[in-house]
């Protein structure tokens, strides 16, 4: 099985200088290699020639990230955290046992014009419309997952500063977070009401600001509606001075534990320099109603070759002060790091002000130069060098460290980058491994290994909750899509794809049943659930058997379970296309009810704002869930078991329809022609939209099924439509419908 491109076989001077290859000259000749790649594919969409049938016997299961190693050894890259989305600059805070980890989301960008020498020169996110180009970093979203083990993890959706307003009721993003990256998080109750807020400080791609929530998942405001710094703001520019910062970015917080004092670390750039004092530290002035920055605290930091990536922490009553290393050629030679150009270095200090200095005549200071704890981890790991973030904390009783590879982008698109002699387009996913901590011997050190499996099981995942779909350990061919409440679904599913999720402890009295929640346009699909091997039926737990309820129209699937207990890793295996899931919940036999978790997150005292966060704030240790507007609502039958067939008479089966053609007649009027008559069928509904996801679309129907051509009328001149087509058959006075069929284009001209 192939995917349509077969996957399975096989800021101009800023964002320069925070390009992934090695060198900022690297950077322009990728840059102007763009044109020899052609308009990316969907990794995530089946060509249709290659697509199994849904009830296929021999089925074959989609593949999950992997690495193929220079010795011809393909390994699993479990360690992966965001294997549905490209994310990057890892952050996280702990709230009662349950991880939250914030990072910048890597939008990815194209070209739809270019110069007589073949340069980019407009840039748009649509990748029908352009050609892929290397990560521009354009993006106004950071994302969100969480975890309560640190090997199953959950998308908790995003913070989209389109969506924050400020105090104005403007968005963030018109004021001053054009862009959102490298993020970081601080909890504290900062109203002193008993229930922490949150902050997610982040740079737009010059200087830093804030938003708060009142939990970990939103919903947030701008609250004071401005940054909390610009480069006037900083005490050398007010005595008319520079402040010799390449950026005022890449922020850092710390809540010391032990003072209730925050402090906040930035800045960076200092391409080659030794000693290029590009980085600055400062307390913060936390109340209920803003932050501020303490200027009488600010302090000039030494820190040894710094390049970008600030990390504060306090381990073991010392604060530890980490950055990325710069690209200096001298850095290969030097005796105090070990791990080279783009290294992560550290600093150990009984001050937090006084963190930094130079290790070969560090004076009075109270810092001590530790070197390298992380080499570039795609030296380490996938054989390409790129920009190094990462983030470093305490959980459960040991010490871990965040960071970023290409990994995903290389595996997604291996076979489309390799025509043009590249590994990827410098996209980025997160990994987690654990970190080796000593600090009160005579030679203090930190040290993490990057590894393709990634930490140990931290507990045993407990079953008895609301699961959102998108958790899982590892999965295969899957991405997600965020409905307009904020609920995030597992999206693009094909036969053959899976997640997994490791370590679920259904305990000695198990579990009695299987509840999902779906939204689904046909009838012909269905989801086997495995116990530890998928491709072994004799460990199969339960199917359920999908049911048209509508794409949108979110309900309610069961399965009675037998002899379903002690801890396995259970895959949920998809089969058919054209459907989404919300959630597991599984019931515990002895109670023949869901075991809710005890602990109980803060209320948050206004509703999400649309598309921005998750639609329900989860509790801690329990991944998101369906909002209320996805629940079926109270006229829906209840849902069959999943051994059970649809009533007779009350489902439709409908293919989806194929467009022939779409046509540009004069008017501003396009003319859809279909390929064929669909079997059951009542009529057809034609879709279209100036965009490629199909927001605001309008449509035309046809009522006939016979009657294969329609015409839209009203269009724009100049103007590109995407248009798509979907059979309805009307049962008891209410619409079934297939699945929509593929998109075509068409170019308004006449």
């Amino acid at each position: 099985m192939r995917r349509s491109f077969r996957k399975i076989g096989a800021a101009a001077a800023l964002l320069a200088m925070m390009a992934m290859p090695l060198t900022n000259a690297a950077w322009v000749a990728a840059s102007d290699e763009t044109d020899a790649l052609a308009n990316e594919p969907d990794p995530y969409v089946i060509a249709p020639d290659d697509a199994q049938d849904y009830d296929t016997e021999n089925l074959k299961l989609t593949k999950g990230l992997s690495y193929t190693k220079k010795d011809g050894t393909e390994v699993e890259v479990t360690g992966a955290i965001d294997t549905m989305v490209f994310m990057a600059d890892p952050t996280s805070i702990e709230v009662d046992g349950k991880l939250y980890m914030y990072g910048t989301l890597d939008q990815r960008s194209y070209a739809d014009e270019f110069d007589a020498e073949g340069k980019a020169v407009g840039n748009t996110n649509d990748p029908e419309n352009g050609k892929v180009l290397p990560n521009k970093y354009q993006t106004k979203k950071l994302g969100i997952y969480s975890t309560t083990d640190l090997v199953n993890w959950t998308d908790e959706g995003v913070i989209d500063m389109e969506q924050v307003m400020g105090p104005d009721g403007q968005p963030a993003s018109a004021k001053w977070a054009w862009n959102a990256w490298a993020p970081t998080a601080m909890k504290y109750d900062s109203d002193g009401d008993g229930k922490d807020e949150y902050y997610i400080f982040f740079t737009n791609g010059g200087d830093v600001g804030y938003v708060k929530g009142e939990t970990p998942t939103g919903p947030w405001k701008d609250e004071i509606g401005k940054l909390l710094w610009t480069e006037n703001d900083h005490p050398e520019k007010k005595e008319g001075k520079s402040t010799g910062m390449g950026s005022r970015f890449d922020p850092s917080v710390l809540m010391d534990p032990d003072t209730n004092q925050a402090y906040i670390y930035w800045g960076g750039l200092g391409e080659s320099s030794a000693h290029p004092k590009c980085s600055r530290a400062a307390k913060l002035k936390v109340e209920a109603d803003k932050v501020e920055v303490d200027w009488d605290s600010y302090t000039v930091l030494d820190a040894y070759y710094h390049f970008e990536d600030n990390e504060i922490n306090k381990f073991e009553g010392k604060y530890v002060y980490s950055y990325c290393a710069n690209w200096s050629g001298e850095i290969k030679t030097d005796k105090y790091i070990s791990g080279g150009s783009v290294s992560i270095n550290a600093y150990i200090s009984d001050d937090p002000l006084d963190i930094a200095g130079d290790p070969a005549n560090p004076g009075d200071s109270h810092a001590q130069f530790i070197g390298t704890i992380l080499d570039n981890p795609g030296a380490e790991l996938f054989d390409e060098w790129y920009n190094n973030h990462h983030h470093m904390f305490q959980f459960k009783g040991k010490y871990y460290m965040l960071y970023h590879t290409t990994a995903l982008d290389q595996f997604l698109y291996k076979d489309f980058y390799a025509p043009a002699g590249k590994k990827s387009m410098s996209y980025r996913n997160m990994h987690v491994d654990e970190l080796e901590v000593d600090l009160d011997s005579d030679n203090p050190s930190i040290k993490v290994t990057p590894t393709y499996e990634g930490p140990e099981q931290t507990d045993d995942f407990n079953p008895y909750q609301v699961i959102n779909a998108t958790t899982q350990s590892h999965q295969g061919g899957l991405t997600r899509k965020i409905l307009d409440d904020g609920t995030v679904v597992l999206d693009k599913i094909d036969t053959g794809d899976w997640t997994r999720i490791d370590g679920v402890n259904f305990g000695e009295t198990g579990a009695s049943k299987l509840t999902a929640k779906v939204a689904s346009a046909m009838d012909e699909a269905k989801i086997d659930v495995f116990l530890d091997d998928p491709e072994n039926n004799d460990n199969k737990i339960a199917t359920l058997a999908v049911k048209n309820s509508g794409e949108d129209n979110y309900e309610e699937l069961s399965a009675d379970l037998t002899g379903v207990t002690g801890k396995h890793n259970v895959y949920f295996v998809f089969r058919g296309t054209g459907y989404n899931v919300a959630s597991w919940e599984f019931s515990n036999g002895e109670q023949g009810q869901p075991q809710t978790p005890p602990e109980v997150l803060p209320e948050a005292s206004a509703q999400p704002e649309a598309s921005a966060q998750p639609g329900t704030p989860s509790q801690p240790g329990t991944p998101s869930q369906p909002s209320a507007s996805v629940q079926p609502s109270a006229s829906v039958q209840s849902a069959p078991t999943a051994t059970a067939a649809p009533d007779a008479g009350k489902k439709v089966t409908l293919a989806k329809p194929a467009i022939k053609s779409v046509k540009n007649v004069k008017g501003k009027k396009a003319q859809v022609t279909l390929k064929k008559k669909i079997k059951n069928a009542a009529g057809y509904e034609i879709q279209y939209s100036l965009k490629s996801n199909m927001k605001s679309a309008k449509k035309v129907e046809i009522k006939k099924a016979s009657t294969l051509k329609a015409t839209i009328k009203g269009l724009k001149n100049k103007k590109k439509y995407y248009v798509r087509a979907r059979a309805y058959a009307t049962v008891d006075g209410k619409k079934q419908y297939s699945s929509w069929s593929a998109k075509k284009t068409v170019k308004i001209k006449k």
